[in-house]
């Protein structure tokens, strides 16, 4: 039996800094299109991680984010 990985808010955050330097994805896209970089079983536990977080499938990946620093400003 597969189980699933358990994935952390912060986790799933540093992935989508990865997935976003790479230009595999773009800010503006919604948090649902982080399903196509991740394994069906595993997806329903980022999604229940996310919902904790109260972070939707159509919001934006900038709301997933959060504030971020820019260290020449």
């Amino acid at each position: 039996m597969v189980q699933a990985l358990r994935y952390s808010i912060s986790g799933i955050r540093s992935e989508v800094r990865y997935l976003l330097e790479s230009d595999k994805l773009h800010r503006g896209q919604p948090v649902k299109a982080l399903s196509h970089f991740f394994p069906v079983c595993d997806w329903q536990g980022i999604c229940e991680e996310l919902e904790l977080c109260d972070i939707q499938p159509q919001d934006p990946l900038t709301d997933l984010l959060g504030p971020e620093e820019w260290p020449n400003d």
